[in-house]
């Protein structure tokens, strides 16, 4: 497959490693001015053999080399613009967290925007996802929870707490939600795809570093609903913590180096650990696997994309 990776300079030069490690063909990247495409450059030539083409028009890129696949990796508000192009020109997308998003902008604006992405990708008959990676975690919290437990029942209570190194950033509780909410929510529609919150349960506390929402969450008329807690923040240094569960199962999630050099993701409850494959690896295999079985689809799809971006909308207007 072709890719192209729109923003290299940040996340998006890991994607072009993933694709490259995954057997596709990374034939360009955007960046925003001819010195942003000549640092890309030199950061994809460090961490893999990048031997394509840099563009500073977007437009040129998908005229010119046709991708199969499109990745963005750009700014939050840029998302919408460039997953737009992408799909009119007949490329796949796989869009980094959050779907689309437009500071101060009218919630139910974003909302429409995203569903326009939604509907044009399901009209074009092309596959658009959502990076968070989370989702892949999945199947080793199942593993986990039958080693310790036994089967997985549906859930009746929901955790999710992550943290962020900040590396000296000072970003507002609001920034910290709409880059870190997408990997709850998303975690919490895998499990509920169809559940809605209670709004007269909602409680949400925006603090310093630190972004907090309590709510229930129902499908239809089901009793009970899920108890859910989101806690997502900023930490100056340390380890940061990632843990998540349901029906008060919680594991830690972290990445490890293996025996034989290669980086792997680890969930544990105490003593006992799942080591799998590193999610983000997992998440671009899955999505390229499936263009090519339509009976698949992406770890996180661009429907359940623009349900998270709903829910990071209505928790955040409940402050």
């Amino acid at each position: 497959m072709r890719v192209a990776i729109a923003g290299v300079n940040g996340i998006g030069k890991h994607h072009a490693k993933w694709y490259h490690l995954a057997g596709a063909e990374v034939v360009a990247f955007f960046g925003s001015s001819r010195s942003s495409c000549e640092t890309g450059a030199e950061a994809l030539r460090a961490i893999f053999p990048f031997d394509g083409r840099s563009y500073s028009d977007f437009d040129a890129l998908l005229e010119h080399e046709r991708p199969d696949i499109v990745d963005i990796c750009l700014p939050n508000e840029l998302h919408f613009a460039y997953a737009k192009k992408a799909l009119e020109h007949g490329s796949h997308v796989l869009c980094e967290k959050p779907l689309i998003w437009v500071e101060d902008a009218d919630p139910e604006q974003i909302v429409r925007n995203a569903r326009e992405l939604v509907d044009l990708a399901h009209d074009q008959d092309l596959r658009l996802g959502m990076c968070s990676q989370y989702a892949a975690a999945l199947p080793h919290y199942e593993r986990l929870h039958e080693r310790c437990h036994g089967p997985v029942a549906p859930p009746t209570s929901f955790y999710v707490e992550m943290e962020t190194l900040a590396r000296g950033r000072d970003r507002s509780p609001e920034d910290i939600w709409v880059d870190m909410g997408p990997h709850p929510l998303s975690l919490l529609l895998a499990w509920m795809p169809n559940g809605t919150i209670c709004v007269e349960t909602l409680k949400v506390s925006l603090v310093e570093r630190e972004a907090h929402a309590y709510f229930d969450f129902r499908i239809h008329d089901q009793l009970p609903p899920c108890r859910c807690e989101i806690v997502v923040r900023d930490v100056q240094d340390g380890r940061p913590a990632r843990r998540f569960g349901i029906n008060d199962f919680i594991v830690e999630c972290e990445g490890k180096v293996d025996e034989m050099g290669a980086y792997r993701c680890v969930l544990s409850s105490g003593t006992i650990e799942d080591m799998g494959e590193d999610f983000m690896s997992l998440h671009i295999e899955q999505f390229m696997s499936c263009i090519k079985n339509p009976e698949s689809a992406p770890l996180v799809p661009g429907e359940i994309g623009a349900r998270s971006l709903a829910l990071q909308l209505q928790i955040l207007q409940h402050v």
